[in-house]
């Protein structure tokens, strides 16, 4: 079986850095063990495809010919069409987008397999206006392979054609590290309104030690982030390595994902369709303290392996954050609980088990 892994966005420069492009790139590494894969991606900054290999997997980034409406997440490159002959799988992440619309295209001319996996985000296309006129091209993909049981609800009409694949974590790489715990709160994600770290913020006072980890896509809501960290005891760190990132995960005490429906400035977002985040820091047996918001409480076991409360609620922020860090056994039998439910149901093993079961399955678009 020869699959092309098609993700508009890439987890590296000249790309978006975040959940779901780790995603696509984990999700690609691991297939590349049981099936031949491509990833194909697209990149700002390149001249021509540039082709890479990481074992057996082999990396196509192509030049990204334009963007649609400066999105840097709907990029258009239609050169990537003419090399997927030889493909008897497209698995596309994200829709809708352009690149998944050219997907749908082809693979209904061609009489590819077509799978879709929701990452969130995406933007205006094809797809877009012809939903407007009663058209949703989704009727045209064979398969939807989901991160979580809140991301399937959007796809009710097509159930027959949905699988729940969830997300993945390298067990083998996010690992407890054999380091102190620090009396330290921990975020790790892209410093967008959506991930509700303002929320957290206000949470902390100067006795609480909070480190921010993630780029920066939002320059106003960075600044305002800068505000609140006034006369706090607030640290941020942009550009670490994967190695670090574990680090920062075994010596925190708890790590906060306060992701919101509606962030601070009004606007509705999709919710947290899974969450890595939570996952990795559950691998290094840290314990997660998540809002109500998306799949985080797929993710997260209310009083086993972290805290729910609800989003936007930074009394209830400061409450749980103050009950782990004056409890730091129960935060350690919590994290070690939470190591032993990545092992059981998210490690990529898992997941690219039931892709591939999801690709055998199915029949042509």
């Amino acid at each position: 079986m020869k699959v092309a892994e098609i993700s508009p966005t890439f987890f590296g420069k000249g790309s978006v850095v975040g959940g779901g492009e780790r995603y696509a790139l984990e999700l690609s590494r691991r297939l590349s063990r049981h099936a031949e894969v491509t990833l194909v991606t697209f990149s700002r900054g390149l001249e021509r495809t540039l082709v890479e290999w990481e074992d057996e997997l082999e990396i196509r980034r192509y030049p990204v010919k334009h963007l649609v409406r400066g999105n840097t997440a709907n990029p258009v490159n239609f050169g990537f069409l003419k090399d997927l002959g030889p493909f008897d799988v497209l698995h596309c992440y994200g829709h809708p987008q352009v690149v998944t619309d050219l997907c749908i295209a082809y693979a209904s001319i061609y009489r590819k397999k077509l799978f879709v996996t929701d990452i969130g985000g995406g933007g205006v296309c094809v797809s877009t206006y012809l939903s407007k006129i009663g058209i949703d091209t989704r009727r045209f993909i064979g398969g939807f392979l989901l991160l979580s049981g809140y991301s399937a609800k959007v796809y009710q009409p097509y159930l027959g054609r949905v699988s729940v694949i969830y997300g993945g974590v390298d067990t083998d790489f996010f690992r407890p590290l054999e380091v102190p715990r620090l009396r330290r709160v921990l975020f790790v994600g892209r410093l967008i309104p959506a991930k509700g770290i303002n929320y957290l913020m206000e949470a902390t006072d100067s006795s609480t030690p909070l480190r921010i980890v993630g780029q920066s896509y939002d320059q106003k809501y960075v600044d305002m982030l800068h505000n609140l960290a006034r006369e706090k005891a607030v640290e941020f760190a942009e550009d670490i390595s994967d190695e670090q990132l574990v680090r920062e995960y075994s010596s925190a005490l708890v790590t906060v994902v306060p992701s919101v429906h509606t962030d601070v400035y009004g606007n509705e977002t999709t919710g947290e369709l899974l969450s890595l985040v939570a996952l990795e820091s559950m691998a290094c047996g840290t314990p997660v303290i998540a809002t109500h918001c998306g799949a985080l409480p797929e993710v997260v076991e209310d009083g086993v392996t972290g805290l729910l409360v609800p989003p936007g609620d930074p009394n209830a922020l400061r409450e749980k954050i103050a009950f782990l860090l004056d409890r730091p056994d129960t935060a350690r039998m919590m994290g070690a609980a939470g190591r032993e439910r990545v092992l059981r149901q998210f490690t990529w093993d898992r997941v690219a088990a039931r892709c591939l079961k999801a690709y055998s399955g199915a029949g042509g678009s």
